[in-house]
């Protein structure tokens, strides 16, 4: 993924947390030898848009249409306590290092608490792996009294303090979703972001919101617009002139939204696009089987814009937007560069981290596939064999060695169990079909 080394076959220098040196045969004394001949090197995952702490109830929204999943898994977040977002946070970001992803962005939207997002971020910080959490200014109504905007950036501004010298671990912002705060809220939010210099993430699910972003000064390279479906090109031009950043996540915006991923409307703008996950309650945290699924809908969206104008179904400059190397840039170097991570991680380049992926050509080898091609549809993820953020192996020969796994289930299944009503003392009430109702209708939001 570093345009001046390109694809070799070679030796990597690791020295320290970062890569010291990349090319053919290297002579170096070192202290040891991994050798990974006849298999692939490449830069970890980075998935750009998960909500980590639906972990314990991984699964729960898997049949979901339309706006189902707001009224099934939105009520549960006001239910976690510090103890549970812990458990959720630190299983969560293990399964991803499990899938080759090295670096997330969380957009945790249960942190009702100070103690939420400290739980979060400590678990972040033992997981292993490379985080920028999303702390939210989302009030959660079922989590009882709320905090003031005010309290909300005090909090905010109090961790990233904490935080500002870890190795792994930043701060991000999760702002509340345009239509369920005033304008002038949504750009008090934005601007507290920028008052320290952290990237802010959020949803956009209606029409004309970049168009009112935009014409509140707010569009900049520092904001990852996530899903976006309903943006008109226009909108799209407006983001792409400002440095704007899309996230998508084909897999639920295809299966639970109802809704075409814009890959190639974005990519026709030189408009970034990067790739998450999105919803553990929906899917798990394969960011293989996200870039494989963006390549399908790709292609038939393609298909599809062909045959209405009236032409075949064949090869143009612009048809197919994508192929395996574009996508797997999505997922490592242009999704570290969304998160201002660019310069740190993202591609085998000497100075940067040491986040890497070896990758096993199969018991079968690598047949007649490119480098690029073999990863993308010839990879499953237990061809992942070791897993290195900054230098450290976490992940080795497929298990993981950062944390004790037996103690990871052990807490996301009491968490599950807490939330879903099962232990003593969650005795919560069934959700009325009304309130239930409002919930799908406010995408998150419970009206009064």
């Amino acid at each position: 993924m570093d345009d001046a080394v390109g694809d070799l076959e070679g030796d990597v220098l690791i020295v320290d947390d970062q890569i010291a040196e990349v090319g053919p045969h290297l002579k170096a004394r070192t202290d040891t030898v991994v050798d990974v001949q006849g298999k692939f090197l490449l830069p970890g995952f980075i998935d750009a848009h998960i909500h980590l702490w639906q972990a314990p109830v991984r699964g729960i929204a898997s049949g979901c249409w339309g706006r189902e999943y707001f009224g099934i898994v939105h009520p549960l977040s006001g239910r976690l306590r510090p103890e549970d977002l812990h458990a959720a946070t630190l299983g969560g970001a293990v399964e991803l290092l499990t899938r080759g992803v090295t670096t997330v962005f969380d957009f945790c939207h249960s942190g009702n608490t100070v103690d939420h997002a400290q739980a979060a971020l400590a678990a972040l910080s033992e997981s292993g792996i490379r985080a920028l959490y999303g702390y939210t200014f989302r009030n959660r109504p079922e989590a009882g009294a709320g905090q003031s905007l005010d309290q909300h950036i005090d909090v905010l501004s109090r961790i990233h303090e904490q935080y500002a010298g870890h190795s792994r671990v930043g701060l991000a912002v999760s702002l509340n979703n345009m239509e369920h705060v005033a304008p002038d809220e949504h750009a008090r939010e934005v601007a507290a972001a920028r008052s320290l210099g952290v990237r802010a993430s959020l949803h956009s699910n209606l029409e004309k919101q970049i168009t009112q972003s935009w014409k509140q000064g707010l569009l900049g390279p520092d904001l990852l617009w996530v899903h976006c479906g309903p943006a008109t090109d226009d909108e799209l031009d407006l983001l792409a002139d400002h440095g704007g950043v899309i996230v998508c996540t084909p897999e639920v915006e295809a299966a639970q939204m109802g809704v075409t991923p814009l890959i190639g409307r974005a990519l026709r703008r030189s408009l970034p696009i990067v790739m998450g996950t999105d919803v553990p309650a929906a899917s798990n945290g394969d960011i293989l089987a996200q870039l494989r699924m963006a390549h399908a809908i790709d292609r038939l969206v393609c298909a599809q814009e062909l045959r209405s104008e009236g032409r075949p179904v064949q090869r143009t400059d612009q048809h197919p937007s994508v192929d395996a190397h574009r996508l797997l840039r999505m997922a490592t170097i242009d999704a570290a560069h969304a998160l201002g991570l660019g310069t740190q991680t993202g591609s085998i380049t000497p100075g940067k981290l040491a986040d890497l992926l070896v990758v096993s050509a199969g018991p079968f080898g690598l047949g007649a596939a490119s480098p690029a091609d073999h990863v993308l549809f010839q990879t499953a993820v237990g061809d992942i064999e070791s897993v290195y953020v900054g230098g450290r192996r976490v992940v080795d020969r497929s298990k993981v060695s950062s944390v004790d796994l037996s103690q990871v289930r052990h807490g996301l299944e009491a968490a599950r169990d807490w939330i879903l009503g099962r232990s003593p003392g969650a005795n919560w009430p069934a959700l009325e079909e009304e309130v239930r109702r409002q919930y799908e209708a406010g995408q998150g939001l419970r009206t009064p």
